[in-house]
């Protein structure tokens, strides 16, 4: 069961008192006061903002008297007042506490008191506390990227049920499908001079694709360690906006493969644990990667991030000005950043591994097969 803990410490600044809560994993509870005396240049600096671009009636713009447009303004100004001073007193107490938000502040009380001066009540989620367990040298068995001869045979015959036709039987008669035969006139038709040429051809490809499902099974292994060797809770809200991120994609998918929209939910609902679970260790890894970064220094270039705004360029087939517009229009451009980052903790973690090969099938080509 979790166990809550409490925290008090000296202020940084007489004029604010701060206590702070754990009242849940990765969440914080605040209660903030801050004194009427340091209320009082937040407000002048409001009532003069005010005052600057204030019409009113018998007076040009920006020089009506100050008591006349607080009297105009009040509520505005009060409204402006107290979500300044709110900003303020959480970042405050943000870096009193050295917290590291990952979400914004829920405030659950705000009292602005003439008298008094600021009452808040907040809570927010934070980053995990958690030890880097041993990241380096975790032992991994990727599969093989040989092609065995049955897997070469089996491509092959794919190929042959490509290239079928449809002959006619007799003089004037139905057509029949025929298969044509592995030889060297199939290489041809396909354009090989010779069938070892053909052979050849189609267990490299085979190997690439063997080469891409290697890469990712030892990334996925590398990150099954990692959850493994770290055991910590993660903020509960950062898991529901993943969780809701991957349900509207499985919406999307289930969509596109054909699902009734007023089947939709129903669908949906078989997969609601199976997406929350992904969400959480989705978040989780992405704590214990970032954490890995810190620890062994890895940065994004400038360099790579051009790169990688091209590449989007070249996907989306617009300027790269525009994409990285869009980008910031919505807020997604540290994404790229953290993607790119991760992507290289991965290699790192790659680099640093100890990969034993598992055995590999005999070459299709060994033993001078045709």
């Amino acid at each position: 069961m979790f166990r809550k803990s409490r925290k008090e410490s000296p202020t940084p600044d007489a004029a604010t008192a701060t206590s702070m809560t754990e009242t849940a994993p990765c969440e914080k509870s605040l209660r903030l006061h801050v004194a009427q005396e340091a209320i009082a240049p937040i407000r002048a600096a409001v009532l003069t903002e005010f005052q600057r671009t204030a019409t009113l009636p018998g007076f040009r713009k920006g020089k009506a008297p100050v008591e006349l447009v607080e009297r105009q303004y009040a509520q505005p100004i009060r409204e402006e007042l107290l979500q300044r001073a709110t900003r303020q007193a959480l970042e405050q107490a943000a870096k009193e506490y050295d917290l590291k938000p990952v979400g914004p502040f829920e405030l659950k009380a705000a009292n602005l008191s003439e008298t008094d001066g600021l009452t808040l009540e907040a809570t927010v989620e934070v980053e995990p506390a958690f030890a880097l367990s041993g990241y380096k040298g975790l032992s991994l068995t990727p599969p093989s990227i040989d092609v065995a001869p049955e897997e070469l045979d089996k491509a092959l015959a794919t190929l042959q049920e490509s290239m079928a036709r449809l002959v006619p039987a007799t003089e004037g008669g139905a057509k029949e499908r025929t298969v044509p035969a592995l030889d060297e006139e199939l290489a041809k038709d396909l354009g090989f001079e010779k069938l070892e040429q053909l052979r050849t051809h189609v267990e490299a490809k085979l190997r690439e694709q063997k080469q891409v499902t290697q890469t990712q099974a030892i990334e996925a292994a590398l990150c099954e360690a990692l959850l493994a060797r770290h055991t910590f809770e993660v903020p509960l809200r950062l898991v529901g906006r993943q969780t809701d991120r991957l349900t509207r994609d499985c919406k999307v998918r289930l969509l596109l493969a054909g699902t009734a929209e007023d089947k939709l939910d129903e669908e949906l609902a078989t997969f609601t644990q199976q997406l929350r679970t992904s969400a959480a260790r989705q978040v989780k890894l992405t704590f214990i990667l970032d954490r890995i970064a810190t620890q062994e220094s890895i940065t994004v270039t400038q360099d790579e991030l051009v790169k990688r705004l091209w590449q989007l360029a070249q996907r989306w087939k617009k300027d790269p000005t525009e994409v990285r517009k869009i980008f910031d229009a919505q807020g997604l451009w540290p994404s790229v950043v953290s993607a790119i980052r991760q992507e290289k903790t991965i290699a790192f973690l790659r680099s640093v591994a100890t990969v034993t090969h598992s055995t590999s099938p005999r070459r299709a080509t060994e033993g001078g097969r045709a």
